[in-house]
């Protein structure tokens, strides 16, 4: 298999792969995935039909996760939430409501700043897979985070 190219959608084993988190969530076994990824269910925007995308988490923050649209604002998941917000995070084995909070470019510049500090290797390889960088200044993570857009979901209480 070569180099995958993550501007393109995956197709045929890589995406099955790619499906796998998928299943253990439904069997409530996404603990065994860790803490940084989740699970994010949403309405898709063409067909109606509820999407189910796992995502790794950029920063978290008590009830309140980050997470990055690594393939940029194309992706299908986040062009969804763009048209109509989440449903739901499944974090664990527990499916929660949310609300939904798109950040701005200062915002997440500071928060995959942070996320570049936590875990070096996983920013510069998301960086490199998206042909996109910066000099370390934060005017220039606000540029390249323009083309990696971000979005919180936060969990709602239970008496929401």
């Amino acid at each position: 298999m070569g180099k995958f190219n993550f501007k393109q959608k995956p197709t045929g084993w890589f995406k099955r792969i790619l499906h796998a988190p998928v299943w253990l969530f439904r069997a409530r076994l996404g603990f065994l995935l860790g803490k940084r990824i989740v699970m994010l269910e949403h309405q898709g925007r063409r067909t109606g039909k509820l999407r189910q995308t796992p995502l790794e988490v950029v920063h978290r923050d008590g009830n309140a996760f980050t997470l990055c649209s690594g393939t940029g604002p194309k992706a299908d998941w986040y062009r969804n939430i763009t048209a109509a917000p989440a449903s739901a995070l499944w974090v664990g084995s527990r499916r929660h409501a949310v609300e939904q909070r798109f950040l701005d470019d200062s915002e997440a510049a500071t928060t995959f700043a942070r996320y570049e500090q936590a875990h070096p290797k996983a920013a510069a390889r998301l960086a490199g897979l998206m042909g996109v960088s910066h000099d370390g200044t934060h005017e220039s993570r606000m540029e390249m985070v323009a083309k990696i857009p971000m979005v919180e979901m936060r969990l709602r209480s239970p008496e929401d």
